[in-house]
């Protein structure tokens, strides 16, 4: 039986909570919230509830998210199929960002913790849905009333509760209205006398009357006998408020060349839902707004926060790599750069989670060997897993294409996250990394990639939130091992983007394997593939470059690189002064920052490019702090070669530069 204005007076609530005690803080907190209730039935499990459903009708529905054999998302789903329009307020014990966005994105009405629950919090709720409820009486009065005006216009009846006007559209008076239209308007019959029989254009603003002009002259050509026209336009109260009308007009007399000279209308208030759009329309102006403030943001925090860690992790592995130190000076860098290569994960994955977020996360297809990735990748964790006195073990199946094309720097950010969880979390044993080829086609081929380890494993009931955001398996070690329980939920994400699959089989203080399925396109190998994946080797002694970069520090970084390579250049502080420059020398490449002071990166480029001269092709690469930089159409069109994302690594500078083959 559908809910009613008479019976709002008292809400009836249905709640379906296992637990007793949290049972009655909320019938308490219920009853003491003011708001009149008419009875609250009690289920304590899933199926009770549905099975209740069935029969009844509650105005509105409050469940546990942990119940016996169910949980709350799935409840919430099966109980918006039986009631899609009655409210559901979702309890919880922890709080949960994701799930609350989940829960919401079902169709939730309110997600709350149970330790927020208390008399005003419920009554704030409560009225909520009170006002959601009387919203939806109204919007389904209005729509039997437009169903009602719909029959009484085929009728054509003399009386009406709507305004019914004629209107002369060749003499532009109107010739009758009743008295609706009068009341609507706030105007007394003796006012509406005096105005005469042009009301409608003395109540109406000239641009609207010069817009209702134009589609009465197109009504009175077109408008065919029996066809309804249907509009909307905007008329002034007394007061001079807006008050819109949605009409339907059909002929009602001709001339004798067949020309419409008279209209029968009908019209209705509109006026409540038009402030509902126009709410609606700022709404949304406001969420595109703040998304695009958070994205400034963080481009912003990005900036910040990557200009001064380019300078702190680069000249460290300049000193690191090119000097000899004391035994103690040697191990402080090290250390000062394992601190920071570990800030710079927390601020990588921020930032990951935050593009997904966006729906801003792009993939490469690109050529790639995968026997070169493993090998990087057991060089690149063979010293932790010897410092951690455990086995560490790479395997790849021989009947792996030799190349593959895909995303080797989101693969690589796969492994690379996995691989070092399980090393992290092994105290003992082995961690071993496979690649298994396990279907082939005509042009691509599905690999799964399997990480075991014999490390701590997970908890049984711990598994299934493992890939949540801001989650740890064993939030109580987190002290011990680090993280921001974003990795595991930014891998997924990146499997799943692609199409592939991840899972997980632990067992605690066992191990666990790691299993993640990709597909990739067959690849083949590329004559200058050696030079163009590493860099190595190449001669850039013969390269003149450019530098534009304002900060005096990421300059000192990018002069060491320079000076090692023998290679001729210039640094710049500015776009006005790479300008000056390539008008008055020749140069083979631009390092390019994109933000400097009194001419940027983007402009600077713009006018290179557009210049007739002879640099206007000359290759460019930017180097940013903006993480963001590639998902940014403006910097993605503007004709840069490449990025380079600060803190950069030398090697990773040096392979870019390598793909551009200048030398």
């Amino acid at each position: 039986m559908r809910m009613n204005e008479q019976n709002l007076d008292k809400i009836t609530i249905l709640l379906v909570e296992d637990d007793d005690i949290d049972a009655m803080a909320l019938n308490r907190a219920i009853q003491k919230s003011g708001i009149p209730i008419d009875s609250i039935k009690r289920c304590i499990y899933a199926e009770d509830a549905l099975k209740s459903l069935e029969n009844v009708n509650p105005h509105c529905i409050f469940i546990d998210y942990q119940l016996p054999g169910n949980d709350g998302l799935t409840l919430l789903k099966e109980i918006k199929s039986l009631r899609p329009k009655t409210p559901v307020v979702v309890l919880t014990s922890q709080g949960d960002e994701r799930l609350a966005v989940e829960m919401m994105k079902a169709g939730a009405f309110d997600y709350f913790q149970k330790s927020e629950v208390n008399a005003e919090k419920i009554s704030k709720t409560l009225l909520g849905i009170k006002r959601l409820l009387e919203l939806e009486i109204e919007q389904e009065n209005t729509r039997k009333q437009l169903e009602e005006t719909e029959q009484f216009l085929q009728k054509v009846t003399k009386s009406s509760p709507n305004i019914i006007y004629v209107n002369d559209i060749e003499g532009n008076t109107n010739l009758f209205h009743n008295e609706q239209l009068r009341e609507l308007l706030g105007y007394t019959p003796d006012e509406v006398n005096k105005i005469g029989l042009d009301i409608f254009s003395r109540i109406i603003e000239f641009e609207e009357y010069q817009r209702i002009r134009q589609h009465y002259l197109k009504l009175r050509h077109e408008l065919k006998d029996g066809e309804i026209a249907e509009n909307e336009f905007k008329l002034k109260h007394k007061d001079g408020q807006d008050v819109w009308l949605f009409t339907r007009e059909i002929a009602f007399r001709r001339n004798k060349d067949g020309k419409v000279k008279e209209l029968l209308g009908t019209a209705i208030d509109i006026t409540g839902r038009k402030k509902q759009e126009q709410e609606l329309l700022e709404a949304k102006k406001a969420a595109e707004e703040a998304a695009k403030a958070k994205a400034e943001f963080l481009s912003t925090m990005s900036h910040e926060i990557r200009t001064p860690m380019n300078a702190i992790i680069g000249l460290t592995e300049l000193l690191l790599r090119d000097y000899k130190f004391e035994e103690d000076i040697t191990n402080n860098l090290k250390a000062i750069k394992f601190a920071a290569d570990n800030l710079l994960v927390i601020i990588n994955d921020i930032l990951d989670f935050s593009k997904i977020e966006a729906g801003k996360l792009t993939f490469e297809r690109l050529n790639f060997n995968l026997n070169e990735k493993f090998d990087f990748l057991y060089k690149t964790f063979l010293p932790k897993a010897i410092d951690q006195n455990i086995n560490l073990y790479f395997h790849i199946d021989n009947n792996i294409p030799e190349y593959i094309i895909g995303d080797p720097y989101r693969l690589n950010q796969i492994l690379v996250n996995l691989i070092g969880n399980a090393i992290k979390f092994t105290l003992k044993g082995e961690v071993s990394v496979s690649a298994k080829l396990t279907k082939k086609m005509k042009s691509s081929v599905i690999i799964k990639f399997d990480i075991k380890d014999t490390g701590i494993g997970i908890p049984e009931d711990k598994i299934n939130g493992i890939f949540e955001s801001f989650s740890q398996a064993h939030s109580n070690k987190r002290k011990n091992f680090g993280g921001t329980g974003l990795g595991l939920a930014i891998t997924k994400k990146l499997v799943e983007l692609q199409g592939g699959k991840i899972s997980v089989q632990s067992q605690e203080n066992v191990g666990s394997i790691f299993t993640v399925e990709l597909m990739f396109g067959i690849g083949k190998k590329e004559e200058t593939s050696d030079d163009v994946q590493t860099g190595k080797g190449k001669n850039f002694k013969n390269l003149k470059i450019i530098v534009a970069e304002d900060n005096p520090v990421n300059q000192i970084l990018i002069k060491h690189i320079l000076n090692k390579w023998g290679c001729e250049y210039v640094v710049c502080s500015n776009g006005h002064e790479v300008i000056e420059w390539l008008d008055k020398d020749q140069f083979s490449l631009i390092l390019m920052d994109l933000l400097m002071p009194e001419l940027d990166g983007i402009e600077t480029l713009k006018i290179i490019r557009s210049s007739k001269r002879k640099y206007s092709d000359i290759p460019v690469i930017a180097l940013t702090a903006d993480a963001f930089a590639k998902s940014n159409p403006e910097y993605c069109n503007a004709g840069f070669q490449d990025f380079v994302t600060k803190p950069f690594k030398i090697e990773d500078l040096e392979e870019v530069v390598s793909k551009l083959q200048l030398v």
